[in-house]
């Protein structure tokens, strides 16, 4: 009998907020203090432009007990790590789109896990996409272009297993999750967008559990560093 092993996937989770309208209102009172000034040619921020400290908001505290219970799940339960870790959430700041500027493929190196929480979502917003860095099934350099125009295309269904890239349709009141260091960025599905789409980034690290730290792996917490200037 003929087997298929597909192996070594890369695991996206998306999940549904609790209380996400009382979330929503409380963090649009604050809005205003997190908001930036997007450049011309994407929904990049330019360095020093963007708060990311949402998370130390007082009344964003429960908004983020929340996302950090999906955390739980994605690590725990799905990726069956061992419950080794307290759950330190690094930088927090908005993704704001207005328009049909896109977010270019990037990934965020000092964290272990990263959300999206997706805060206000008008119909036909940018999807959030995916990009498949190592792509081994592609046999061929260039094979598996989703470009239906490109001669280089030699990919007659897309699917899992074939393609370059992922997308999801985001939904309002959701988080996605994903190990930090899978690229990803945003694709507009409309060019006329003119509205709002809103979302709350973070990046969290997983620190050892002090009963953990002779482990050969993982991160300490901070409170066992020595710092020097």
């Amino acid at each position: 009998m003929n087997q298929v092993f597909n192996i070594f996937p890369t695991t996206i989770y998306v999940g549904k907020v609790e209380n996400h309208d009382t979330f929503k209102k409380e963090f649009l009172k604050i809005y205003k203090d997190f908001d930036y000034e997007e450049n011309d040619i994407s929904n990049t921020v330019s360095e020093g432009q963007v708060n990311p400290l949402i998370h130390l908001e007082p009344s964003m505290d429960p908004m983020f007990k929340e996302i950090v219970r999906h955390i739980k799940t994605y690590v725990l339960d799905i990726l069956k790590f061992k419950d080794m870790f307290n759950y330190s959430i690094s930088k927090t700041w908005i993704s704001r789109t207005r328009d049909k500027k896109e977010i270019p493929f990037h990934c965020h190196s000092t964290s272990h896990v990263s959300f999206v929480y997706y805060l206000n979502i008008p119909p036909y917003s940018h999807t959030t996409r995916f990009l498949n860095n190592e792509n081994y099934n592609s046999l061929f350099l260039g094979s598996n272009s989703h470009n239906n125009n490109d001669d280089k295309n030699m990919i007659k269904e897309f699917n899992l297993l074939n393609s370059k890239t992922f997308f999801i349709h985001p939904q309002e009141g959701h988080v996605a999750l994903f190990p930090s260091r899978v690229s990803h960025g945003t694709q507009c599905i409309k060019e006329d967008f003119s509205e709002e789409r809103l979302s709350i980034v973070g990046d969290v690290n997983l620190i050892l559990k002090e009963e953990h730290l002779l482990h050969s792996m993982g991160l300490i917490d901070e409170k066992f560093w020595k710092k020097y200037e």
